[in-house]
Parts: C-alpha cells; structure tokens; sequence
C-alpha cells in the first residue's frame, strides 16, 4: 500500500505501530527477512510484556 494510506491507518487504528521493510517489496519476509524478522520479534516481545 502507498505509504502514505498506511500512515493514515496508522493514525486511525488505535494502539497501531507503523513500521518499514526498506526495499521490501509484496514478500517482506524474503525481500529483507533481517529487518522484518527484527520487527516481528519486537513486536511478539511487547505483547508478552503488556507493552502493546
């Protein structure tokens, strides 16, 4: 999605974390797997913690 529209979700979702995979593309996970696992991970942390 524009990044835009994912800003603006971000700002309409409550308790949202909008976050980028740098030359991502439709497969994150495969495009930059470092920096999309490092998200997931941090995001899985935060809900185990109440963080979220």
């Amino acid at each position: 999605m524009p990044l835009d529209t994912a800003k603006t979700m971000a700002d309409l979702i409550p308790n949202s974390r909008l976050v980028t995979t740098p030359d991502g593309g439709h497969h994150h996970m495969v495009d930059n797997p470092d920096v999309y696992y490092k998200h997931l991970a941090d995001f899985i942390k935060d809900v185990e913690n109440g963080q979220f």
